[in-house]
């Protein structure tokens, strides 16, 4: 079955967009250099981000299959289907994390909707840990209810699942966040601060932090991480489309559907963060405390602001869930002959047996080898291990798989057969594209990659 053109660039969007626009990037915007960070983010998504994009649809446009079989064609050889292998693990580890900051936000839907008394007269810190610490309730009421929508989307026939998903939820993601960033502060004007959001600070990109961090390395991850490249879902989803489809136009407009969001997203909470007295904290923390005791001082409206805002994350997770196990649903599909209702609940089930040490290692009574595994926990919680799937499939297994995707081209595919794939249907790829593509792949690409790994493995 394929997508329709309006249904895949919607769907790869959803995919694209998710945890990292309204949690990660705001928090970077700003420690940053606010503006400077905005730009520099945006600079490095049109210099590399854009061409991956095409580079991943191409892919699987040529495929029309899994991302295993995308790098069986004639004359590779067996160790090329090993980066299809890499990306369907990527995408299943980091779903494994995904569900359950997605349990934690239905947790807080629950609270804003029928003990709203609890949230508004107690401070957010022990709330989030009484969310995270009750690991039955954050794993069976929570993440297990998450996980079984995902698995029931994604079991359906492709039009009526994911299709049908991605076109209902992404108008709703883009009027939620509207609506929160033109009311707040007209509700409550002096909550709100834009100064650090459009400040051009070009110092904090290039001066590192105490902890040695480099805003400019953060923004250039950025651009890889925002878009979800080198997890096979774009692939994935560009296999349902037909040879002649133009990637040379789908592809820009998924990369700037998702950066317009990040932009949304930094509009929205950047300018929340001014006023926060006392610790503001990076990744979950930052939304289920921080913004929690910034929702609180709107009074009445507090409440129907934080369901609203936790509705609109739970939104872009689940678009972000279904698309991670999409890869390796259409694996099994077409390998093994399953149906896509077997595949999509048995991945469900997988993936919710993966969540069990992840909710574990985020409670205080989580085994230590979780709660500090590989040396990762940090204060209370420690989440240990959480923070080793976000560090190494959210961040370096992607990256890994980018630079293999720019080595399968060069040392197999060719620059001339991506070139001829995307001229099918009489689409003209024109001269500037073709250099801008060329010299991405062959040093763009490959240089900033190879940056952001070293920094990595060095502070890791």
């Amino acid at each position: 079955m394929k997508f329709t053109k309006t249904g895949h660039i919607l769907a790869s969007a959803g995919a694209a967009i998710g945890v990292a626009n309204l949690v990660i990037f705001p928090y970077r915007v700003h420690f940053f250099g606010g503006g400077a960070y905005l730009l520099a983010f945006v600079g490095f998504t049109l210099l590399m981000g854009i061409p991956l994009m095409v580079l991943e649809n191409a892919l699987g446009k040529r495929s029309g299959t899994d991302a295993i079989n995308a790098f069986r064609g004639e004359g590779d050889g067996k160790g090329w289907a090993w980066i299809g292998r890499l990306g369907i693990l990527t995408a299943i580890m980091v779903a494994s994390f995904y569900l359950v900051l997605a349990g934690w936000t239905l947790d807080y839907v629950w609270h804003y909707l029928t003990d709203y008394q609890t949230i508004a007269t107690n401070h957010a810190g022990p709330t989030f840990g009484a969310a995270i610490s009750t690991t039955s309730r954050a794993l069976l009421l929570r993440s297990g209810l998450f996980t079984a929508l995902v698995a029931v989307i994604c079991s359906g026939p492709l039009r009526s699942g994911v299709e049908r998903l991605s076109k209902f939820a992404m108008p709703l993601l883009g009027l939620l966040i509207i609506f929160l960033v033109v009311s707040l502060p007209i509700l409550q004007p002096e909550a709100v601060d834009y100064g650090n959001l459009f400040r051009l600070d070009w110092r904090a990109l290039f001066v590192p932090t105490e902890t040695g961090e480099l805003g400019i390395l953060h923004a250039l991850g950025q651009a890889f991480f925002s878009l979800g490249l080198g997890a096979a879902s774009m692939m994935t989803f560009a296999s349902h489309l037909d040879r002649d489809a133009n990637v040379m136009k789908n592809a820009p407009m998924i990369v700037h559907l998702d950066t317009v969001v990040a932009m949304l997203g930094a509009l929205l909470v950047v300018p929340l963060l001014a006023n926060i007295e006392g610790d503001i904290y990076n990744g979950p923390p930052l939304v289920f405390i921080n913004l929690v005791e910034i929702f609180k001082t709107y009074g009445a409206a507090g409440q129907w602001i934080g369901l609203l805002f936790f509705v609109l994350l739970g939104v872009a997770i689940l678009t972000s869930a279904v698309s991670l196990v999409e890869p390796a649903l259409r694996a099994l599909v077409t390998q093994q002959g399953w149906s896509r209702r077997v595949a999509g609940l048995s991945l469900g089930g997988l993936v919710f047996v993966l969540a069990v040490p992840v909710v574990l290692s985020c409670s205080p009574s989580g085994p230590g080898w979780l709660t500090d595994f590989a040396g990762m926990g940090g204060a209370d919680p420690s989440m240990g291990y959480f923070n080793f799937l976000l560090e190494w499939f959210g961040s370096v297994s992607l990256l890994v798989g980018g630079l293999l995707l720019c080595l399968y081209l060069l040392r197999r595919w060719t620059l001339d057969g991506l070139f001829e794939e995307l001229s099918i249907g009489g689409h003209v790829v024109s001269d500037g594209w073709r250099w801008r593509l060329s010299v991405a792949y062959k040093y763009v690409i490959p240089v900033g990659i190879l940056v952001l790994l070293v920094a990595k493995l060095l502070v890791l």
